[in-house]
């Protein structure tokens, strides 16, 4: 089984300065690459065109489009492809810039490097006002009406803590990933933390760790050496590679095992040291790869490996509409943390460095329907040397995978999508 083909329906670039000139480059168009990424606030695309100097028609001649629309940066991309299942990958993206441009032939060749919309807004735009309330309220009214972005409201999760803060003029992109760190999720409060703000073809996204690894599955997929696709199965995978499964000493270094925090509290000069064990972890439920976490040697678990400190946020930007409000909210409650550090800072680092616990990439045919943040099933061979085992399930490394990056590759021949996928633990956990 190999990559399938893709309809490229049409790929127009819109010139900047006139909205009714533009030009359709489907045919010029020799790859385009869409970049997905739950780590990257803004999607991307590498565009590779061939042109021959017919693209565009100016004062009564034939040119390239280059020269004729012209070609300045900030153009609109307007892109219409459908894949072998009739799924679309559509929408705008706007023109960045050229890169390897060529032009030592009859024939001018270069790549356009596009992003989305939000990508230049971000630039273009400060977060200046002041914000209280929970934390996906004011991510919803940045991205409403500061950077104006495109969102469903369903992909702003909401969370269980507050934290009041003032922009300082800085960009809606820093401001939403910096909240994204202190926020806690409604479920197992003080026990996890830590969310993600990434784009993907259906607009930004904030969601916690904890929810993105427990989503149901979305499609199912195995390797094997099988004719056709499988019963049971999406599609099949056409190759794959374990990038990375354990890094104890990487671990180690971040204090995934074992941690210690020490708290400092400025007004009454005291401090509060807490120690984040992992093996206290498996009481909670993290909806993961696996409802068994394999934990690494207990030897490596008996002594913290980082140490941290973090300064209290107590007294300061309580709640309330005015300053006389705001003072009597700090007056009766004079010992209420604004960032509740204390639940959150060691629960966030810890969930994020464990979702990368094991790392794998795989290409399977072009499937427009998948996004990153999207959870799939993967089957891998087990490897034996009894021959009636070869088309067996290995359970360890089979199971629920979370897609932290896609790319959609599309060429006028053929068609497929590269996925980067991660899990916290081992173990075919299935629903």
């Amino acid at each position: 089984m190999a990559a399938k083909d893709a309809d490229i329906r049409s790929f127009v670039i819109q010139a900047a300065k006139d909205a009714g000139r533009g030009v359709d480059i489907k045919e010029g168009m020799s790859s385009f690459a869409f970049y997905e990424n739950i780590l990257s606030n803004h999607v991307t695309a590498l565009v590779k065109v061939s042109d021959s100097g017919n693209a565009i028609e100016k004062d009564g001649k034939k040119v390239s489009m280059l020269e004729g629309l012209p070609i300045r940066g900030g153009e609109e991309i307007r892109f219409d492809i459908e894949d072998s299942n009739k799924n679309k990958l559509k929408g705008e993206l706007y023109l960045n810039k050229i890169m390897n441009l060529d032009q030592t032939t009859k024939m001018d060749s270069f790549s356009i490097q596009c992003v989305s919309k939000e990508s230049f807004s971000n630039e273009l735009t400060r977060v200046v006002k002041r914000y209280e309330g929970k934390i996906s309220e004011s991510i919803t009214t940045i991205l409403k009406e500061t950077l104006k972005a495109d969102f469903k409201a369903e992909n702003i999760e909401e969370t269980s803590n507050s934290y009041n803060f003032i922009g300082n003029d800085r960009k809606p992109f820093y401001i939403c990933t910096w909240l994204a760190t202190k926020s806690i999720p409604t479920e197992n409060y003080g026990k996890t933390g830590g969310y993600f703000f990434y784009q993907t073809q259906d607009g930004m996204n904030f969601k916690s760790v904890d929810n993105l690894l427990g989503q149901d599955i979305k499609k199912k997929y195995i390797y094997n050496d099988s004719d056709g696709k499988p019963e049971g199965y999406d599609e099949k995978i056409l190759n794959y590679d374990m990038n990375r499964s354990v890094d104890v000493g990487e671990s180690l270094t971040l204090g995934a095992y074992k941690n210690r925090t020490i708290y400092f509290d400025p007004y009454q000069f005291k401090y509060e040291m807490k120690e984040f064990d992992i093996t206290e972890q498996k009481d909670v439920k993290h909806s993961g790869s696996s409802d068994d976490f394999d934990f690494v040697n207990p030897d490596f678990t008996e002594t913290p490996t980082r140490l941290m400190s973090a300064v209290l946020d107590l007294g300061t930007l309580p709640s309330g509409k005015d300053g006389k409000e705001q003072l009597q909210r700090w007056a009766s409650n004079k010992e209420e943390s604004n960032d509740k550090v204390m639940d959150r800072m060691v629960q966030s680092v810890m969930r994020y460095n464990q979702m990368y616990s094991v790392v794998t990439s795989i290409t399977i045919p072009g499937d427009f329907s998948l996004r990153a943040g999207d959870v799939i099933q993967c089957d891998f061979p087990r490897v034996s040397g009894d021959t009636k085992d070869i088309d067996k399930i290995d359970k360890k490394t089979s199971g629920k995978y979370l897609i932290s990056s896609l790319c959609h590759y599309v060429t006028p021949s053929r068609c497929f999508t590269q996925l980067g996928l991660i899990r916290d633990s081992y173990g075919r956990k299935t629903s």
